[in-house]
Formats: C-alpha cells, sequence, structure tokens
C-alpha cells in the first residue's frame, strides 16, 4: 500500500467495488460502498453495506469494514461487521470467519476486493457451522432453528440497514 502502484491498485479495487452497487446481475454480489480511502487520503478503511439474499437477511443491508494492512495486496484484508449479526460465523466483536483469510492458500496478491465481499456475501446466505465463530449460536442453527431465525430476525429488524 505504501508505493504508488499500492494507491493505484486501491483505486482500481474501489473501482471494482462501486461497481458491484449497479450490476443488474440478479446472481451478482451487491455491496454500497460508503467510504474509501478515496475519501480520506490515508486511510486504510473501506466501509460499506452487503446485501444478503437469503430469508433471513435480505430484509436490510449489514456495515462491513475492510481493514486494509500496509502490507496489502501482499497480506489479506482484515474484516469485521460494523452492523450488528446474529450468525454462527460472526463473533460478537463482528469478525468473520473466512478460509480464504485465515488460510495462507486462500488470499493471493491477485485476489480481489470483489471476491473477499462476495464470499462475506456467501458465508452470511450460507452458515458454516463447522468453522463458527459463535459455538452457541451454531448450536442453536442446527438443533433449533425456528428458534435461530426468530432472533436473526429480531438482529435484523433492530440493526438492519437501508438495502439502497
Amino acid at each position: 500500500m505504501a508505493g504508488p502502484g499500492g494507491n493505484r491498485r486501491i483505486m482500481t479495487e474501489v473501482s471494482r467495488l462501486q461497481a458491484l452497487a449497479t450490476n443488474n446481475d440478479p446472481t451478482a454480489p451487491k455491496f454500497l460502498l460508503d467510504k474509501s480511502p478515496m475519501d480520506t487520503p490515508g486511510s486504510n478503511i473501506i466501509l460499506g453495506r452487503i446485501l444478503p439474499r437469503s430469508a433471513i437477511y435480505n430484509q436490510a443491508a449489514f456495515q462491513i469494514e475492510l481493514k486494509l494492512p500496509n502490507e496489502y495486496p501482499f497480506k489479506a484484508p482484515e474484516i469485521r461487521f460494523i452492523t450488528p449479526i446474529y450468525h454462527p460465523n460472526v463473533n460478537e466483536e463482528g469478525k468473520i470467519c473466512l478460509e480464504k483469510l485465515n488460510s495462507p492458500e486462500g488470499f493471493k496478491p491477485v485476489t480481489p476486493l470483489t471476491e473477499i465481499v462476495k464470499d462475506v456475501i456467501d458465508r452470511i446466505d450460507n452458515p458454516d457451522v463447522d468453522h463458527a465463530l459463535n459455538a452457541d449460536i451454531a448450536a442453536e442453527y442446527t438443533n433449533n432453528k425456528s428458534a435461530f431465525d426468530r432472533k436473526a430476525v429480531e438482529m435484523v429488524k433492530k440493526h438492519g440497514l437501508p438495502r439502497t
């Protein structure tokens, strides 16, 4: 991120993220960019809202933060939810478990941020209890889906953001 090539890469990635908002393909991931390093020079934070498609989470948008380390793109960004969400793969601090970010073979310097956003949306739409960050919520999701659904809907109604 330090050199001129890093800034060019970030500008390209931000443009790609912006394009997700206007992509008319219904199967494409949707991301509404709220803030980027282009808005605040010297910042390494990208804020935006994901628009999940699954029945419970498709009622709202959820703001996430992509924190680009100084070594980006050679080191993966850190992702966390700003909007509270009731989900087995998201902990109380908003951290999400994604294999692409947590394994050496998962993130590569050529991995676009749009792919990471897509993976975040896919994980929200398709919880993975085998990689849960919240064991209690994972157990509830597995053993008492109706209670999980009720609590997740309550959180969406209470904390969800506009989808536009």
